[in-house]
C-alpha cells in the first residue's frame, strides 16, 4: 500500500472516529450550551457572567 492510500485511509478513519465518539453525544450537547438571545439585534444587551459573578459585556 502506498503512502497516499495510507494517508487517505487514516484521514477517513479519523473522521469516522470523531463522528462516532463525539458527534451526536451528550458531550456535543454540553458544548453547544444555550445560545444567547438579543433584543436589540446588535448584541449590545448581551453579557457573560463568569464563575465569580463578574459581568462581561
Amino acid at each position: 500500500m502506498n503512502k497516499d492510500t495510507e494517508k487517505r485511509i487514516a484521514a477517513r478513519l479519523a473522521k469516522i472516529m470523531a463522528m462516532l465518539c463525539v458527534r451526536n453525544t451528550r458531550l456535543e450537547t454540553i458544548h453547544a450550551g444555550r445560545p444567547p438571545v438579543t433584543r436589540t439585534g446588535d448584541w449590545s444587551d448581551v453579557t457573560v457572567v463568569d464563575a465569580d459573578g463578574n459581568r462581561i459585556p
